[in-house]
C-alpha cells in the first residue's frame, strides 16, 4: 500500500493528512511541535511504513513556511535514516499547492484542507525531484545569520537616509560629506559636534582630532559652520542627529563583523571561491548567494535559478497582443536584494565585458538606467550558474570566445539554424495582418534574422543571450 503524507505546519503544531493510492483518507490528525508531538508522529510514521510493501513508496510533503516547517522537516530526515525503506520527503512553495488547488477549483482554504492537497498532489505523481527536502548545501545556521546581517544592513540604509534628511535642516553644510559613502569620520563629528554652532565652538583644532579629519578640512567645517543657513538648531533636533550618528556607528561595526564572520565561515569552501571570482560580486554577495542558493544542482539550467531569484522577465503573448512586464518578484528576494549593487562594481571598471557590454548595449537602446542594472543583475546570476555548476572560475574572456565558436561554426554551415526549415506558412491563411508581416519577414531571405535581433524586447533578449553565452555548458 501506498502511503501519502500531506502537512500544513501552523505556529507550535501542523495538520496531517494520510492518503492512500486511490485517494481515500487513512488518517487526518493535529500534532503539536513539541517532544510529545514529535514522538506521537515517529510511531505513526513507523507503523504506516511497515504496511508499506518494498516496491510501494511512502511520501511526505510539507509547506515552506518561513522556517517553521524546519522542525518536523530534521524529524522526518531522521525517520528515513533509521528506515530500510526510502522515505521521500518534499519541501513546497505555497504558491505550487494554491495552484493546485485553483486548478481543481477548490476555493477554500484550511488547514486541513492544505493538507489534503498536499498529500493529493503527491498521489498523483506531481512532485518534482528538485522539491525533494536535502540538507546538502550550507547549515542553515548560515542562512540564518546572512538574512540578519542583510536586515541590519537595510537598518543602516534607512539611518542614512534618516540623517541625511535631518542634515538638510539642521546642518546643510554638512551634507556633501554625506553623499554615497558616509564616512566614520563624518558620524563621530556630527556624533559630538550636531549643530554648526557647536562646530563653531569647537574650532578647527579640536576637530582635526577626529581622525581622517585634516587641519585644512576642519579649517573649511568652521567656516561654512559660521555662515550655515540651518532652519533646524535646537537641542532636540542635535540630540536626534547625535543619537543616529551614534546609531549608525555602533550598526556599521556590527555589521562589518557579522560580514567577516560569514565570509570566514564560507571561505574555506570551493562554491563561494568561485562566486567571489566573478567580477563586481565581492566576498559579502558571494557569501550571501552561496546560503541563499544552497544546492546548485537543484537548478537544471540557468533560466530556472533566475526564475527562484524572481529575475526572469515577465512576457505575456496571445495571438497578436504581446507584453513585457518587469521582473517576477515572486522568488528569493534575498537574492536580488544582494544582487542589488554588484552591476554598478562590475560596470565601474569594466573588470566584467559581458555585463559591461549588456549594460551599453541596452542604454544605447535608450533603456532606463534601472532596466539595463537588473537586466544586468540577471546576466551576473546566469555567470554564476555557470561558474558554479561546471565548477570553474570566472573566464572574463570566456563569452568572446564563444560567440568565435558559434561564428565559425555558422561560416562553415554547421550551425543549427534549420529548426524552422520544415515550418512552412500559408500566406492564405485568415491571419491579422500583424502576423501576415511576421510570416512575410519569416520567409525573406532578406530578413531572416532571428527575432531578438529584431528587437522583441532588451529584457528577454538578453535574458537568453546571457543565459547561453554564461551557462559555459
Amino acid at each position: 500500500m501506498n502511503v501519502y503524507v500531506g502537512g500544513d505546519v501552523s505556529k507550535g503544531y501542523a495538520d496531517f493528512c494520510l492518503m492512500d493510492e486511490e485517494g481515500e483518507i487513512l488518517l487526518e490528525i493535529q500534532m503539536d511541535d513539541t517532544h510529545k508531538g514529535h514522538s506521537r508522529m515517529g510511531e505513526l510514521i513507523r507503523e504506516c511504513n511497515r504496511k508499506v510493501g518494498p516496491e510501494e513508496e511512502m511520501e511526505i510533503a510539507l509547506e515552506a513556511t518561513g522556517g517553521m516547517e524546519r522542525n518536523w522537516l530534521d524529524l522526518f530526515r531522521e525517520l528515513g535514516e533509521d528506515s530500510e525503506q526510502d522515505l521521500k520527503v518534499y519541501r513546497f512553495n505555497p504558491l505550487v499547492i494554491r495552484r493546485f488547488t485553483e486548478q481543481r477549483l477548490h476555493t477554500n482554504k484550511t488547514d486541513e484542507i492544505s493538507a489534503r492537497a498536499l498529500a493529493n498532489y503527491l498521489r498523483l505523481g506531481l512532485a518534482e525531484k528538485k522539491a525533494a527536502y536535502t540538507d546538502a548545501g550550507p547549515a542553515d545556521g548560515l542562512k540564518t545569520l546572512a538574512r540578519k546581517t542583510q536586515r541590519m544592513v537595510n537598518q543602516s540604509v534607512d539611518l542614512k537616509n534618516e540623517l541625511q534628511a535631518l542634515l538638510q535642516r539642521a546642518h546643510p553644510e554638512l551634507v556633501q560629506y554625506v553623499r554615497g559613502h558616509m564616512s566614520q569620520w563624518v558620524l563621530r563629528l556630527i556624533k559630538q559636534y550636531p549643530t554648526p554652532s557647536e562646530v563653531v565652538e569647537a574650532g578647527p583644532e579640536t576637530l582635526s582630532g577626529i581622525p581622517y579629519v585634516t587641519e585644512e578640512k576642519a579649517q573649511s567645517i568652521v567656516e561654512a559652520a559660521r555662515t550655515s543657513v540651518a532652519s533646524q538648531t535646537d537641542e532636540d533636533t542635535a540630540l536626534t542627529l547625535s543619537l543616529t550618528a551614534g546609531d549608525l556607528l555602533r550598526l556599521e561595526k556590527r555589521i562589518n563583523r557579522l560580514k567577516e564572520r560569514l565570509w570566514n565561515r564560507v571561505r574555506d569552501r570551493r562554491a563561494p571561491r568561485l562566486l567571489a571570482s566573478i567580477e563586481g560580486i565581492g566576498k559579502w554577495s558571494a557569501a550571501v548567494l552561496y546560503c541563499e542558493i544552497g544546492d546548485i544542482t537543484r537548478f537544471s539550467s540557468a533560466k530556472k535559478l533566475i526564475a527562484y531569484a524572481g529575475l526572469d522577465p515577465q512576457r505575456e503573448e496571445s495571438g497578436d497582443i504581446a507584453r513585457e512586464k518587469t521582473t517576477g518578484k515572486q522568488g528569493n528576494a534575498h537574492i536580488r536584494s544582494v544582487l542589488y549593487g554588484c552591476p554598478a562594481a562590475a560596470i565601474r571598471n569594466s573588470t566584467n565585458p559581458p555585463v559591461r557590454k549588456l549594460y551599453d548595449r541596452l542604454k544605447e537602446r535608450g533603456k532606463h538606467q534601472k532596466v539595463a542594472e537588473v537586466a544586468c543583475m540577471r546576466k551576473l546570476l546566469a555567470i554564476v550558474y555557470g561558474c558554479w555548476s561546471n565548477n570553474e572560475r570566472f573566464d572574463p574572456t570566456y563569452e568572446k570566445r564563444l560567440k568565435a565558436r558559434q561564428a565559425e561554426k555558422k561560416s562553415t554551415g554547421e550551425a543549427s539554424g534549420e529548426q524552422n526549415a520544415d515550418q512552412s506558412f500559408d500566406m492564405s491563411a485568415p491571419v491579422s495582418r500583424k502576423e501576415a508581416k511576421k510570416r512575410r519577414k519569416a520567409t525573406s531571405p532578406e530578413k531572416g534574422a532571428g527575432p531578438s535581433a529584431r528587437g522583441q524586447g532588451a529584457f528577454l533578449d538578453e535574458y537568453h543571450n546571457g543565459e547561453s553565452a554564461s551557462e559555459q555548458t
